[in-house]
């Protein structure tokens, strides 16, 4: 950077880190309490390796849309092997808590946090999954919000306080 740039740069790495951490914030909030209701609710239902089942469904809600949905695999096979209406019941609680997450807890928290509209996140989930795969649905929300930060500090700010 020339020295005549320098403080705006560290202002817009600053405000990016500041967001990227609320984004983060709000992740380990929404793992968090996928985490506790799938260990509620596999604990009422008397499942087996409850504790392991529900951590691997928190860590992989990280994965927006899919993680969730992969977590009730192991969920569903270990249900089988205690019979065919538990695994019934137990996709239907993971059904249930995706539904929750996201419809309701993700959505809330990341339009409270970093303020960017779900369609939006969604949208940018499609557009960089088709060029990056599995790697852009978990990257996709952070380089949206880095767009967007960017677009703010170094061109919406600026004409602002032209007018």
């Amino acid at each position: 950077m020339p020295p005549k740039g320098r403080d705006k740069a560290d202002d817009v790495l600053k405000h990016l880190g500041h967001g990227l951490k609320q984004w983060l914030t709000g992740k380990i909030f929404a793992m968090f309490v996928v985490f506790v209701l799938t260990a509620i609710g596999l604990k009422i239902i008397g499942m087996p390796m409850w504790l392991a089942l529900a951590l691997i469904a928190g860590f992989l809600n990280f994965i927006p849309n899919f993680g969730p949905l992969l977590a009730m695999i192991p969920a569903v096979l270990v249900a089988l092997s205690q019979d065919p209406q538990t695994a019934l019941i137990v996709a239907g609680l993971y059904l249930l808590i995706q539904f929750l997450e996201s419809n309701f807890i993700t959505p809330k928290v990341q339009q409270r946090l970093i303020k960017i509209p779900p369609a939006l996140i969604i949208s940018s989930q499609v557009i960089v999954a088709t060029f990056a795969g599995i790697w852009g649905i978990i990257l996709a929300t952070p380089i949206i919000l880095i767009v967007i930060l960017l677009v703010q500090d170094l061109y919406v700010k600026p004409i602002e306080r032209k007018q």
